[in-house]
């Protein structure tokens, strides 16, 4: 029953009384429950952090809760790959940009040990503009941008998707997101370049322009987009924050530390914006916070 991916986690169907049931004999699942991991304090807590706050600034995101059974606590994430229609879940079909590109999933990550090079930014683009229309481009750099703002250290290419249906291709909802900058033992880098630079906290405009010309994007449109999401991102943290606590799992000392994380990331990336401006005589005003501190 266990799922594809490091973290633990199980197939589960979730019926109309809320009751959380093993589906059987070939019966789909409707949801992915994830227990909490006890290497990675309060992981549950972030993911529901990152997830709830990307569907809070208008990217595609499931939606997720949490919850208690005894002493554990768990995450309960509505897969997208389900579909209630005519009475029954019908199953969607879904690859992820190893299986679109067709690399084993050992080569998930850009550097990897396999000799294999894992798939890039500029491929991943290349096929989605190949196979989608312009707007699945678009939600591509909206996902892009959003794991730089939230310090998502794994976004390999298994954990982007896409949904194939008779009608067309299109890009899946953002999923397993969390923010690794809470917790010292995970990598600062990012899985993906962005212009040559795998540090979020070090992205300059340069980086973003060098990037877009790299992907086939128009620069100032990609600068655009970072510091309107960026700015969404600090607008939200906070309410985002309070709806995570109030789930039914409760609070976690990692949510205002994930909240902190996130938020000076989205303000060091418009700092960094902002920097190319001041050079041009524009005065800034974005204003930077103490680091978060990790989880203990």
């Amino acid at each position: 029953m266990s799922l594809a991916g490091a973290q633990t986690k199980l197939a589960a169907a979730v019926d109309e009384a809320g009751r959380i049931s093993i589906p059987m004999n070939g019966s789909p699942s409707t949801h992915i429950l994830k227990p909490d991991v006890p290497q990675l304090c309060g992981s549950i807590y972030n993911e529901a952090f990152c997830l709830t706050l990307a569907r809070r600034i208008n990217l595609s995101a499931p939606y997720v809760t949490t919850g208690r059974a005894g002493k554990r606590v768990y995450l309960l994430v509505e897969r997208y790959d389900r579909r209630y229609q005519g009475g029954r879940w019908r199953r969607l079909h879904q690859e992820d940009y190893c299986q679109a590109l067709g690399k084993p999933p050992s080569a998930k990550y850009e550097s990897n040990q396999t000799g294999i090079s894992g798939p890039t930014l500029k491929e991943m683009f290349a096929l989605t503009r190949r196979h989608m229309p312009p707007t699945e481009i678009l939600r591509l750099l909206d996902r892009v941008i959003f794991n730089v703002l939230v310090c998502n250290t794994d976004a390999h290419a298994k954990n982007y998707a896409v949904m194939i249906a008779g009608n067309g291709i299109s890009l899946a909802p953002t999923y397993d997101v969390m923010c690794g900058e809470v917790w010292g033992s995970v990598t600062k880098n990012l899985v993906h370049k962005i212009g040559g630079s795998n540090r979020g906290e070090q992205l300059q405009a340069r980086h973003w322009q060098r990037f877009a010309r790299e992907c086939g994007l128009n620069p100032k449109q990609v600068l655009d987009r970072v510091s309107a999401l960026a700015r969404s991102v600090i607008s939200e943290v906070v309410e985002v924050e309070f709806e995570v606590a109030a789930m039914p799992g409760g609070g976690h000392p990692i949510l205002p530390h994930t909240r902190q994380a996130v938020l000076d990331r989205a303000q060091t990336v418009l700092k960094q914006l902002q920097a190319r401006e001041d050079a041009a005589g524009e005065p800034s005003n974005i204003k930077g916070t103490a680091a978060a501190q990790p989880c203990v």
